[in-house]
């Protein structure tokens, strides 16, 4: 059985070069949809095999939050 007054000792290691960090693309505080790589801004339209889709808010209670692809229904 050990003694609770045993002192516990950790190993100390110094470093003298700071790490690097680096961020690889960009860092985009705009919100928008993708598509095919591209980046559209709110209110876009885009037409996909006559399919017509809007960047549109995913929940229209949010003034910054993240933006999908609406299906647009045409009305004949």
């Amino acid at each position: 059985m050990l003694p609770y007054s045993q002192a516990l000792v950790a190993k100390e290691i110094s470093v003298k070069s700071q790490p690097k960090v680096s961020l690889e693309g960009t860092f985009n505080t705009q919100r928008v949809c993708f598509y095919e790589g591209r980046s559209y801004s709110l209110g876009a339209v885009i037409a996909i095999e006559g399919v017509l889709l809007e960047c549109q808010p995913e929940k229209h209670f949010e003034s910054n939050g993240a933006l999908k692809w609406v299906r647009i229904e045409i009305k004949a």
